[in-house]
């Protein structure tokens, strides 16, 4: 439990060090930022799925290291259309 909590805390710091806010919704917590169609929904496993504006999953992940990967790379594209959806890999 404890390896979950604390990779769940990290995931939270990173999202919050890059202007993510929470928005809660029942069980589950949505990351967005304003200004930016990307929303990163973040599950208590420590895993998230990246959303665009149409909250179509644009990406998959778990750590750090995978959501560094749709911070990096994602959040140019969450706002073109006709991109598919990818589950990050490392």
């Amino acid at each position: 439990m404890t390896v979950h909590g604390s990779g769940l805390e990290t995931l939270v710091e990173a999202l919050l060090q890059q202007g993510f806010c929470a928005d809660e919704c029942g069980l589950s917590v949505i990351y967005r930022r304003a200004d930016d169609e990307l929303k990163v929904h973040l599950g208590s496993d420590g895993s998230f799925t990246a959303l665009d504006g149409n909250d179509e999953v644009i990406a998959e992940g778990t750590g750090t290291e995978d959501l560094y990967a749709v911070l990096v790379t994602k959040t140019v594209v969450a706002a073109i259309p006709g991109r598919r959806r990818q589950r990050v890999t490392r």
